[in-house]
């Protein structure tokens, strides 16, 4: 790798580690390019040139996260761990990447022109329909086996993922309407993550 190669790299891996931060932080709408390359040390232009717009930096940005649970997904489904292992290692992991990302949801929901880009790169990626179509034979082994209860694959994401979702949309108000301190709140996040844990292997018990 030559020296100009390794430099327009780390610059290309900085614009995006800072640009994360910033839009995890503060929202999409109220970070600009100007204020990602006032923060990296470098022109706007050189943002432009790396990702072209800020809608295609914060994709990529997004792209990244959500591979990045997908795969953890997808190794545990692919070890041997018992059923309800992996259901406890796939909430925590959802947990923790909403905790470290709460922005994410947001910019997800607002925005349907997001929401359609990921309908293209995932709901109709063949790849990672597997994943779902694996995540459902491993769910109706279980239920063959008697180890877990008669409960359809989206209906049991769909319980998941709505039990997770609204501990951190409610946050703001647990937050300020009773006035908790952020150690307060990160209790409460690792009490609700406990408890939907238990829930759910309490829906899934035979």
């Amino acid at each position: 790798m030559t020296n100009d190669k390794m430099v327009n790299d780390s610059m290309e891996l900085r614009i995006r580690e800072v640009a994360q931060q910033l839009f995890f932080e503060q929202g999409y709408a109220a970070t600009s390019t100007t204020q990602i390359a006032k923060e990296v040390g470098c022109t706007q232009a050189l943002v432009h040139y790396y990702y072209r717009t800020k809608e295609n930096l914060f994709r990529q940005i997004f792209l990244e996260q959500v591979l990045a649970a997908l795969n953890v997904i997808g190794r545990s489904l692919a070890n041997e761990e018992s059923f309800d292992r992996f259901i406890e290692q796939a909430i925590s992991m959802y947990f923790d990447a909403l905790s470290s990302n709460p922005r994410l949801l947001e910019e997800l929901v607002n925005n349907p022109e997001r929401r359609k880009y990921m309908r293209e790169k995932f709901v109709k990626n063949p790849t990672y329909a597997m994943l779902y179509m694996q995540f459902d034979g491993r769910l109706r082994q279980e239920q063959q086996a008697g180890r877990v209860a008669k409960i359809e694959a989206f209906d049991l994401m769909n319980t998941i993922a709505s039990l997770t979702v609204f501990t951190f949309v409610s946050l703001p108000m647990f937050q300020d309407l009773l006035s908790q301190t952020d150690d307060q709140v990160r209790d409460y996040v690792a009490h609700r993550k406990a408890e939907i844990i238990r829930m759910v292997k309490k829906i899934l018990k035979p």
